[in-house]
């Protein structure tokens, strides 16, 4: 997908030009292929010193099947556009001769730009429909006709953009000058970042002429060779609740609930502490990730145990669970909360305790789980969010709290899901992190959420909401 910005922008009457620029590797050619692609219907030419026409047709299969229509010109650069049939209208004009014209002034010794006559024609054989043209990238066009890129971008601009109003997009393979920019209409900016080895990319939309710009920045991939940059993280709900589809669990391990996580992680091990760290501002969302892991193990007759999760208490939890449509098992399900003298409970399937007993008996989840395993058999797990114990519990007992969860967990054979909030003590941090087998973090980026693993180490995924089966569920893009 091509952000909104930019498609305004390309979809406006008239010619205009858009630098794509960045450093070498961050995708620049593959987003002028997907522009392309996107505006089939501006008779795109694309004119590369880096490229060839088989690695476009490779990356881009519905051009490929276009090929009929598709004239393939190699030369000393690639030529390929889309043909459609000469109009007589000619309001519209390309000035071809200008183009032999700047050529002697620049360096007739030396500059030959012959090959531009063979665009000018293609342009003209549409007007008074637009054109696209990609170049790319400016600086090998410029090193290979011995010109300025100033000079190139003004030769475009007075005899394409101008007076054919044809679209141009210029390749850098820089950050371009200030002087660069105020030549063009537009100005993207493609980076590729580092965070732990791990392979982040974003795209910034520096300028666009006439168009409003209320999301500056996206995060993209390059995923399957193609360019695809992700929205703002928007809840999604089904029209429609069906009830969840259990993914079988295996002897030795748990599937997570979720079939793009199961591909990364392999699922869960059985007897696994596994702790999901959330960053500042991460929606709460997240909690389907535990909650479609609970609803896996429910589903195939085993039991879970919740210590409330943050703002989600019995009744959210219950939600949950009708979502799903595990209702008829909701004996299967145990949720610990803080006695409330406001909400007394009265479902079976909670269990309130005061606040003394808590900081008293830290094992009280243990007691649950151990009842509710031996009553219903079969998979296990517990779900247990620490920023509620850390206003329950002293930071000393909290620490051997976690200990004590994860031997438990690991010699009865369960699942232990922990979490902790980007406010969470560092001291608890660190110990949660040591002891966890499983550890992943969830972060949000220009407005999209995140998640990649410290334990064991992963590429970055983008997290969106994914309702295509009837219940909530979350989609899992690589970012590469």
């Amino acid at each position: 997908m091509i952000p909104e910005e930019i498609r305004g922008f390309l979809s406006q009457e008239g010619g205009s030009s858009l630098i794509v620029q960045g450093s070498p590797g961050t995708g620049k050619t593959i987003l002028a292929l997907e522009l392309m692609d996107t505006f089939l219907d501006c008779n795109p030419i694309y004119m590369t010193t880096r490229s060839t026409a088989e690695a476009a047709y490779r990356l881009f299969p519905r051009l490929w099947r276009m090929h009929d229509d598709v004239d393939v010109i190699e030369t000393k650069s690639v030529f390929w556009d889309k043909f459609f049939k000469k109009t007589d209208d000619k309001t519209l004009r390309v000035e071809k001769e200008a183009f032999e014209v700047y050529g002697m002034l620049d360096d007739p010794g030396k500059t030959d730009l012959s090959e531009f006559d063979q665009i000018c024609d293609r342009v003209d054989e549409f007007l008074p429909d637009a054109s696209l043209l990609v170049l790319d990238s400016l600086e090998g066009l410029c090193d290979k006709y011995k010109v300025g890129e100033k000079f190139l971008i003004d030769l475009v601009t007075r005899c394409l953009i101008e007076p054919a109003h044809t679209k141009v997009i210029i390749v850098l393979e820089k950050v371009s000058s200030t002087e660069l920019g105020y030549l063009s209409d537009g100005v993207v900016t493609l980076q590729r970042k580092d965070i732990g080895g791990r392979r982040m990319r974003l795209i910034s939309i520096d300028k666009l002429r006439g168009i409003s710009i209320p999301q500056p920045n996206y995060l993209f991939t390059l995923d399957t060779g193609r360019f695809r940059s992700f929205d703002t993280f928007k809840v999604a709900h089904p029209a429609e609740y069906i009830p969840y589809e259990s993914i079988p669990n295996t002897k030795t391990h748990y599937s997570t609930g979720n079939r793009d996580m199961d591909e990364i992680l392999g699922g869960y091990q059985v007897g696994s502490y596994v702790l999901l760290e959330t960053g500042a501002n991460v929606d709460n969302f997240f909690y389907v990730l535990p909650m479609l892991t609970a609803a896996n193990v429910v589903g195939q007759g085993g039991c879970a145990v919740v210590l409330s999760i943050g703002g989600a208490g019995p009744s959210e939890i219950k939600n949950y669970v009708f979502e799903y449509g595990l209702s008829d098992k909701l004996d299967s399900l145990k949720v610990v909360t803080e006695k409330n003298p406001e909400e007394p409970v009265t479902e079976d399937f909670v269990a309130a305790y005061d606040r003394g007993r808590f900081a008293d008996h830290f094992n009280i989840l243990d007691r649950e789980m151990q009842s509710m395993h031996t009553e219903h058999g079969g998979g296990a797990m517990k779900i247990v969010d620490y920023g509620i114990l850390e206003t329950i519990l002293d930071q000393n007992i909290l620490k051997k709290s976690i200990i004590s969860e994860k031997q438990y967990t690991s010699a009865n054979k369960i699942l232990t899901i922990a979490m902790c909030k980007h406010s969470t003590a560092p001291e608890i941090k660190r110990t949660l992190a040591d002891v966890s087998d499983v550890h992943l973090k969830l972060n949000k980026c220009n407005n999209t959420m995140i998640l990649y693993g410290e334990k064991p180490t992963t590429g970055i995924y983008v997290i969106e909401p994914d309702v295509v089966r009837g219940y909530r569920d979350v989609k899992l893009t690589p970012m590469r």
